[in-house]
């Protein structure tokens, strides 16, 4: 303590705080001036999360339940947060409610673009209304653990034609990243071929960079429209990983769920270091049909494959990328498939995998499940009360790792 005589040397008071949880170290800082300079120093920062990676938890995004409206109609969105502990048997009551506070006006929804370190990206988006007369998106990270959140400064650009946003970090600057990726010349009027650009955010420099073209997957058709970047990205090996979708048709492209059984499917990279793209090759069964889950399990990049084998059950293929000395001796190996009738969500640390069970009458309601690939059997996770305020089945619902952590603390 201040003005005694130290009775604990720094090394060993590192150690011992480096193992509490966020909410007592942010207590413990209104201790003693000692103390809080070690909490919100970078490298303590930085070592903390390293030690409490083992605690993540996983985010989950549903819509609610709700009849059909308008295509300018916003749906509603909740949040849940799952207790995944690899040494326990997932159960229920580690299925709760996560407090959003982001409130927003009409017309205006907002997006979980992931979760990286702690730190969540979320785009308020304009409905399709809005973003007809150019309203922008206004683009937050947020620590929700420490209440702290980085509103990202106006770009020098229009998010008009914006086909993807992406959120990434490089660890060897510790510095978090956002992509914006737009389509930039053509028209549904003209031949004009259209490129590609984008644009970088840096959290370190808060700033942005831009204007960047790029050499996108091929182009076909005539519109001057593009592939079809869908979903949020896996971070892996220092590179975020998301699936393109391009259309084979050579006529117009549309951005309709059904068309994209027409596409064939591609798996495009960014080095958040080097800041370069790279197309990468699906294994060849998921290159058609139903679009691939790209995730990360333990550090390593994973593939989960739908195809629907008659109604209602799907069979869900994992594979796993291999590295087999370097980038150009990289394959896919094929881990094992599952007929279920339930939509993939993500895998839960004892290996078992996170699945949306369809309801098995019209009065009933889909259900948050824990699928044993072993045993073939799940377990229901999701309680009454909440399972009926959401939709379920595809695009339903979305999941991000998250973990408590002091990022944004000295900012």
């Amino acid at each position: 303590m201040e003005g005694g005589s130290p009775c604990l040397s720094k090394g060993l008071l590192v150690e011992i705080l480096v193992r509490l949880p966020v909410q007592a170290l942010l207590r413990l800082m209104a201790v003693c001036k000692s103390w809080k300079s070690i909490v919100t120093s970078p490298e303590f920062c930085s070592l903390h999360l390293s030690r409490n990676r083992h605690t993540s938890k996983i985010l989950l995004t549903t819509r609610d339940r709700r009849p059909f409206s308008p295509v300018d109609e916003i749906p509603k969105q909740s949040y849940l947060l799952l207790n995944d502990d690899e040494h326990l048997p997932a159960d229920p009551s580690w299925l709760a409610p996560f407090d959003f506070p982001f409130k927003c006006p009409d017309m205006i929804s907002h997006h979980i673009l992931g979760s990286i370190n702690g730190l969540i990206c979320i785009s308020l988006i304009p409905s399709y209304f809005c973003v007809a007369v150019e309203a922008n998106i206004t683009i937050v990270l947020w620590n929700p653990t420490i209440r702290r959140c980085v509103c990202l400064p106006e770009p020098n650009f229009s998010y008009m034609h914006t086909l993807s946003i992406q959120f990434g970090y490089d660890s060897t600057t510790d510095d978090y990243k956002i992509v914006v990726i737009r389509r930039v010349g053509g028209s549904t009027t003209t031949t004009t071929t259209p490129a590609l650009e984008f644009h970088i955010y840096s959290l370190n420099s808060h700033a942005w960079r831009g204007g960047f073209k790029m050499c996108p997957p091929a182009w076909t058709g005539e519109r001057g429209d593009g592939p079809l970047f869908r979903g949020t990205g896996a971070l892996a090996g220092g590179k975020m990983h998301w699936v393109v979708s391009v259309d084979i048709n050579c006529n117009e492209v549309e951005f309709e769920e059904f068309v994209l059984l027409s596409k064939i499917k591609r798996l495009y990279s960014f080095d958040v270091e080097e800041e370069v793209f790279a197309e990468m090759a699906l294994p060849q069964p998921c290159e058609f049909g139903g679009e691939p889950v790209v995730t990360v399990v333990r550090d390593s990049l994973h593939l989960v494959h739908p195809t629907i084998i008659g109604s209602p059950l799907t069979t869900w293929t994992i594979w796993v990328k291999m590295d087999a000395g370097g980038s150009c001796d990289m394959y896919w190996k094929k881990l094992y498939s599952v007929n279920v009738n339930a939509v993939f969500v993500c895998f839960l640390k004892n290996g078992e995998l996170l699945m949306d069970k369809y309801p098995t009458h019209p009065d009933d309601h889909g259900v948050f499940a824990a699928y044993d690939p072993r045993a073939r059997q799940f377990k229901d996770l999701e309680p009454l009360s909440l399972s009926q305020q959401r939709a379920y089945g595809r695009y339903s619902v979305r999941s991000s790792n998250h973990q408590e952590s002091l990022v944004l603390l000295d900012r």
